[in-house]
């Protein structure tokens, strides 16, 4: 019957377009958006900390609080080269969500294990000099979205941001 398209044929069909449309459903509600507290929440606690390290400038601290233990980007660098205020600068160059200071977090949007916090601050551009000296070369305020991770229970700094002055 089903090779003919009878009765049976229109009824599978049926059938599956209803279990396509329900998966869709609780697909959809699965990975549905929530939104954080004013302060960004864990993940922004998390981003807090993390900008705090590099701040100090603390470098295991920076290790630790602000990259995930299988960060590639870590696992390539140097550690032993850098003292805490070179690893800093290293840090800002390569990621400029980690470049913010006088930051204020106003909210944000958690998926499962992603989250998008709002954030507002000044971006602070240094370089090292050839002579070892650290100097700033530009502040200016932004605002935008920093992207955070939680992997094994831990938020940790996502790598991709979206700020503009």
């Amino acid at each position: 019957e089903l090779v003919t398209g009878g009765k049976m044929c229109e009824t599978v069909r049926m059938i599956t377009g209803y279990l396509l449309v329900s998966g869709g459903l609780i697909l959809a509600s699965l990975v549905h958006a929530s939104s954080l507290p004013a302060d960004g929440g864990e993940p922004g606690k998390a981003y807090k900390a993390c900008l705090d390290a590099v701040a100090k400038p603390d470098k295991a601290a920076m290790v630790s609080l602000c990259f995930a233990k299988d960060d590639p980007w870590i696992k390539k660098a140097n550690l032993g080269y850098f003292t805490n205020e070179t690893f800093q600068v290293a840090v800002r160059i390569e990621w400029p969500a980690l470049r913010l200071i006088d930051v204020k977090i106003t909210g944000g949007q958690l998926t499962g294990d992603d989250a998008e916090i709002s954030v507002q601050g000044t971006m602070l551009l240094q370089r090292e000099e050839p002579t070892g000296d650290i100097v700033e070369v530009d502040r200016y305020p932004v605002k935008g979205t920093v992207k955070l991770q939680r992997k094994d229970g831990v938020w940790r700094y996502a790598g991709t941001e979206k700020l503009e002055r």
